[in-house]
């Protein structure tokens, strides 16, 4: 019942619609936690692998330039808007998961362009000055979203055994 009602007033699943909301809280609450108690300065968790460091991205997912500022506004728009269309069409339990995460940090990074003018990063990798471009959890959520989707694009087909009675 709880089921049918949240696919009626959201027009989602309720799979998709928790990992939304589940992918933009922990995004937006880290961003939080991380600010506002450790700031400017660098915390080092394992050495110079992994350190917490507050980076205020004015550009794309891992500081890439794309060119104007209205990209980065429009891009996580328009990506949103045709996710939201794959959510609403999506009969995958899986797919619709994972594409609820892609948008949750999707959602989680534009609430902050809208709202500071940035984004806030904070997860710093590498080894010494190889470093990785500094991150946070929706650009996580964002990339891990986006392989899981190709891989199973590119993967073998589960066909179901009426679905194989039926092909022959």
């Amino acid at each position: 019942m709880l089921t049918a009602r949240i696919r009626r007033i959201s027009g989602l699943s309720p799979s998709s619609l928790l990992a939304i909301l589940i992918a933009f809280f922990l995004d937006q609450l880290t961003k939080s936690l991380i600010v506002n108690l450790i700031g400017p300065r660098p915390v080092s968790l394992l050495g110079s692998l992994l350190r917490l460091q507050v980076v205020y991205n004015t550009r794309g997912i891992f500081g890439l330039s794309f060119g104007s500022n209205q990209i980065y506004f429009l891009l996580p728009i328009i990506g949103i808007v045709v996710l939201g269309y794959l959510l609403f069409m999506s009969h995958n339990r899986m797919e619709s998961i994972v594409v609820g995460l892609i948008v949750g940090g999707a959602l989680g990074n534009l609430i902050d362009r809208i709202r500071i003018g940035a984004v806030v990063d904070f997860i710093d990798m590498g080894i010494g000055r190889l470093r990785w471009p500094t991150y946070n959890l929706a650009d996580a959520f964002i990339t891990i979203g986006i392989i899981i989707l190709i891989l199973r694009g590119f993967g073998p087909k589960r066909v179901s055994p009426a679905q194989e009675r039926k092909d022959r």
